[in-house]
Parts: C-alpha cells; structure tokens; sequence
C-alpha cells in the first residue's frame, strides 16, 4: 500500500510518517513515533565528496537550516501529498509563499492580472511593492475566465507580457468562488500560470491542480495549524514550477523554522476532524442569519442563493467554514455587535478551533483605499465569521444576542 491509495484523513491523522506495510515494523533502533525537532541551523559533513553529493542532491542530507531542514521536508512531503502535487515549499508566511511564488515567475517589465478583492495584504503587495519593482499588475473584477479575458486586453502596451493570474479559491472575505476550470485553460492558452491562493478552502474542500492549477499557495497560520501559534506558509505544484520558489525562498531567507514546521505537522493530524466540524457548524450559521433583522445580506458558497452557489459545487469538495455578512446600520452596528459578544472573540485571523470574528474595514483591509475596500467586499458593515468547532447552540446564542445589541443600540458588553 502506498500514500497515494490512502483516505486524505488517513494520511492527516498519521502526518509526518509515510503509512505502508513496509513502515509496520519498527526500524533499528524503535523510532519515536512523534516526529523530533531537528533545531541545527547547519550540519556537519565527513569530507568535500560528501558536501558535493549534498549539494547536488545526490545523496539525502541538509547542509544550512536556510535551504531545507527534516522538520519542513516532513511538512512539504505532507501538504503535497493532501494537494496532490509532486513538490512543496515551506515558507516562514502566507505571505512569504506568495512573495517567493511570483519573485520566482515574473520579473520587471512583466504583468500579473488579479482578481479583485484578494486578501489586502496580497492587494498591498501588488500594489505598492511589487509595482516599485518593475512588476504591474491589472486587476480582474471577477475571477472568472471572461473577466481575466477583459483585464488581458486592457493591459497597455508598455504593462508588459502577462506571466501570471492570481486568485482565491474561496476569495476573502466576499467568498466568490473562482472558476478554477475556466481559468487555468485561459492560463494555458496565454502561456501565463495559474496560481491559487487554497486558504480559505484547504485541500480537503479544494485541490486546484486538478482543475490545472500550476501551483497553489496556503496560509499555514490558518487552518492547517488551527491552533493560533504558528505563522508560516506553503507553495505546492509539479516540480518546474516549485524548484524556482524553492531557490527563491531559500536565496531572500523565506524559509519556515522546524518548529513552526513541527508544529503545523502536529496541527494537521486533526485538520479533517476539525474542518468537518467547522463546515457544519458554518453552514447551520449562514442559514440562521439569512433574513435576520439587522443582517443584509449572508455570504456563504453553501447557500443556494450565494451568486456561485453552482460554481461551488463543482470546484469545492465543501463550502468552507467562513461566514460574511453585512450589518444593516453599517460601522457603528459592527461595532455594538463585537463589544456584545461574550462567547466569540474579536481577532484578526481565522482558522483556528474556536470561533473569531473580524472586521475586514479596520483589520486584513485597512490599508486599501475606502473605494478598493468596496470593491474587494470589505464595506463599513461587513463581519467575517471564522468558524470553530464549539457546540452549534452556544455559537447560535451569542450571535443571537450580539445582534439584538447592535440593533438596539445597546453597547455594553458581558463577561467573557
């Protein structure tokens, strides 16, 4: 038996171990059967043949922490394995993975086409420091192939050759799903990569190589850890594409520390328990909230009138356990409802095994400009709900009760 014939969940509950008859039998001598923590930033060589073989990876081996260690290689090997993909990287950030992705792909004099209303951190990336690179970038207001088509034809003349699409699979926080089929066959035929930003969803509610991605990106701060103690990041996709970001990462010091690598490796062994819980509850929030007095509007791909209801069902194994709404009063409303709350906390994340809310406007959007902010979905009374895996009825009171506080007015807040 090998990995590839096993169950996503078996593979998550046993991370960091390959799972076959051939690992049934202890090794000589018995192996932990929890991964160790290798912190040796260099290690040690028994002449120049031996560094040669390393070094041109002849022979398995680490040489400096920088370029690779067990701990990340554990972690790779892992999350290439749930996405399918034959490589990964390890980064020290969500963002640090899409930083190196593009360095890696597009260079000065060159165009990435957006999609519109991408994480802000991504948005500010493109925008200000990729663009006094020599890098532009032409935003598409949908993510869809006819969009990305149009933003294609509008890039001037002097923009550049287009050499990347970048997307959400889940977008944060609107939660438009992409249409990853019609956008990696776009790709192709432009000779540009698809790469895939899979935060939201995770590989058990997407893979975006299989609807030929060429490479897909995480936030390993979110979900796959879910525990709120580690900041790191992922790029995973076929060899050609991932070499490149791997010498990038390792080349501008991207790497990932072996224990936020452990410690994303240990978070994993639950993903599948944890995210299931999540959806369910997630699913059962949206549906309470739509048509509650003060709530506008509830976004959330599992609901049958969400615009991508039938997009999601295609692209996405689950709708994910992000919920959006817009409150109807608008900030000062936003603001009642998260000084209400007893039971759900106010933090800028998501992900985690207990439910956060946040507040795009003022927290991941805050340095887009108010018109950007809009369009990317984040307006003054939208509220993005991270759900957790708390009993449904407890989550179901406190939002109850918040609400009720931001309708009337009522500010003053319980004990936690």
């Amino acid at each position: 038996m090998t990995t590839k014939t096993l169950g996503l969940g078996t593979i998550l509950a046993r991370a960091g171990r390959r799972v076959g008859a051939a690992e049934s039998l202890p090794a000589e001598p018995p192996q932990p059967l929890a991964e160790p923590i290798a912190l040796a930033s260099v290690y040690r060589f028994a002449d120049l043949e031996q560094v040669d073989a390393v070094w041109e990876k002849r022979q398995p081996g680490y040489i400096y922490r920088r370029f690779g260690h067990p701990n990340a290689a554990t972690l790779e090997a892992l999350v290439a394995a749930l996405e399918g993909a034959e490589a990964a990287v390890a980064c020290n950030s969500g963002m640090a993975a899409i930083v190196a992705t593009l360095a890696a792909h597009v260079k000065a004099g060159e165009t990435i086409v957006a999609q519109r209303g991408l994480y802000g951190g991504t948005e500010t990336l493109l925008r200000e420091q990729l663009a006094r690179l020599g890098v532009a970038t032409c935003m598409a207001d949908e993510p869809t192939p006819e969009a990305f088509a149009w933003a294609c034809a509008s890039v001037p003349p002097d923009g550049g050759p287009v050499r990347a699409f970048l997307v959400e699979s889940i977008a944060n926080p609107s939660l438009k799903v992409a249409d990853l089929p019609g956008l990696a066959a776009l790709a192709r035929s432009r000779g540009a990569l698809l790469i895939v930003d899979n935060t939201f969803a995770t590989p058990l509610g997407c893979r975006p190589l299989q609807f030929g991605s060429s490479v897909v990106v995480h936030s390993a701060t979110k979900y796959l850890n879910g525990h709120s103690d580690v900041v790191g990041g992922l790029a995973a996709g076929p060899p050609e594409h991932i070499d490149p970001v791997r010498r990038t990462a390792a080349a501008m010091g991207l790497g990932m520390s072996p224990l936020d690598a452990w410690l994303t490796v240990r978070g994993l062994k639950t993903l599948h328990l944890r995210f299931a819980r999540q959806q369910t509850n997630a699913a059962a929030i949206a549906k309470h909230l739509s048509g509650r007095a003060g709530v506008s509007k509830v976004l959330y791909p599992g609901l049958p009138e969400h615009p991508d209801y039938a997009l999601a069902t295609r692209v996405l194994s689950g709708f994910g356990a992000m919920v959006s709404f817009e409150l109807t009063g608008g900030a000062p409303a936003v603001d009642r409802f998260i000084r209400a709350l007893r039971l759900i906390t106010f933090a800028p994340s998501l992900g985690e095994s207990e439910t956060t809310v946040m507040y795009p406007a003022r927290t991941s959007h805050r340095d887009l400009a108010e018109q950007d902010k809009v369009a990317a979905g984040a307006g003054p009374g939208l509220v993005r709900l991270s759900v957790g895996t708390e009993d449904l009825d407890d989550l179901l009171a406190d939002l109850d009760q918040a609400l009720e506080a931001a309708l009337d007015g009522d500010s003053g807040r319980g004990p936690r």
